[in-house]
């Protein structure tokens, strides 16, 4: 998300806003923004309801840490126009992997003209 904030400037231009769908819970989620500086905008899924809503859970990773593991979605970019109409998706196999900013950046060149 560091590297999203990075585009800011540019994203603000085309009115474009940045909605996070993750799988933190609130205050992982308001700690992290804090920590990081992030202003997008975050929607807590600990529950992985709306993931699973979208079909975009993760079967083949799981969280790897000491606690006890927790389903992860697939990392996945949309770009969604003004009327609601998915435009763009992107999703990585790997949960250590986002979609590229360059690449969204020409995405929304192409699908989203000014």
């Amino acid at each position: 998300m560091r590297r999203w904030e990075e585009l800011r400037q540019d994203l603000d231009a085309r009115a474009i806003a940045i909605v996070a769908v993750c799988a933190d819970t609130l205050a992982e989620i308001r700690a992290g923004r804090h920590k990081h500086g992030l202003q997008a905008r975050f929607l807590a899924d600990p529950d992985l309801a709306v993931t699973d809503r979208y079909g975009l859970r993760n079967q083949l990773n799981v969280t790897p840490t000491s606690r006890p593991v927790r389903p992860l979605p697939i990392p996945t970019t949309l770009l969604v126009d003004a009327q609601g109409i998915v435009r763009w998706i992107d999703q990585s196999t790997d949960y250590q992997f986002r979609s590229d900013p360059g690449r969204v950046l020409a995405a929304i060149a192409a699908n989203l003209p000014r």
